[in-house]
């Protein structure tokens, strides 16, 4: 990073929303962001760590890293974790304070945390996706779900490309949840979709039961989702066990 005198000030490049209520007890930070008025110096600014390899990365690739990393302070300062020096493991899994669980996502100029006390929950993971266009959906389907999965979405009152979208980023959002706890790798056909419920904006997916370590109902995920006119975002959230 070259330059280090900011253009803007972080209000021009992004302003944070705090959402304590949808997806409580978690909360969620997300902001829509200006690549134009990236700083490379907000990195050191607003003490977020900036990982070696980000360094010689595009300016995009620091603006979509940092406001990332920028959300997820704002997310564990509501824990009242200030200053967190918030690094990823060598698959790029970032490792959060030892009382907090977290997940951060973002595309196409806009990002989002979400983060909860880990006394409260067991696994969180969250996801935004682009909405693919139907060129791109149906080029990119077989990769992503499979016959009967494409059934699922045809019976709902969701389009192809909106139903595989939603898909494609919950199953991210699982892998998100679930890798820090198993620690293994898993594709995309190790969660199946399972059903639909656009009345509620929820869906539910089958997980394989030789990876699941933390659900035991039937193996089933029910993930909440939204979409505007620009993408979807998707979230799992599975509660702590209580002893």
């Amino acid at each position: 990073m070259t330059d280090t005198t900011p253009a803007a000030s972080i209000d021009d490049f992004i302003h944070a929303d705090h959402d304590n209520h949808t997806y409580a007890p978690a909360v969620l930070v997300s902001a829509n962001f200006n690549n134009k008025q990236f700083a490379a110096a907000f990195y050191e600014q607003y003490s977020v760590y900036c990982p070696p390899a980000m360094i010689k990365a595009s300016s995009k690739r620091q603006a979509e890293y940092f406001a990332g990393r920028y959300l997820a302070a704002e997310a564990m300062a509501s824990y009242d974790m200030h200053n967190f020096k918030l690094i990823a493991d060598a698959n790029r899994c970032p490792l959060w304070p030892s009382s907090l669980v977290g997940s951060i996502t973002h595309t196409n100029n806009y990002a989002a945390c979400i983060a909860a006390n880990k006394a409260d929950i067991a696994a969180i993971g969250i996801d935004a996706q682009d909405i693919l266009s139907d060129e791109r959906a149906e080029r990119l389907q077989s990769r992503i779900i499979d016959s009967a999965e494409t059934r699922i979405i045809s019976q709902s009152e969701l389009s192809a490309a909106l139903g595989l979208s939603l898909c494609f980023s919950a199953k991210e959002a699982i892998y998100k949840a679930l890798y820090p706890r198993i620690q293994q790798y898993f594709g995309f056909n190790a969660a199946k979709l399972h059903s639909i419920d656009t009345a509620a904006n929820t869906f539910s997916f089958r997980f394989d039961p030789a990876l699941m370590v933390l659900h035991t109902d039937r193996n089933l995920l029910t993930l909440r989702y939204q979409i505007n006119e620009q993408r979807v975002q998707t979230c799992l959230i599975l509660p702590a066990t209580r002893k």
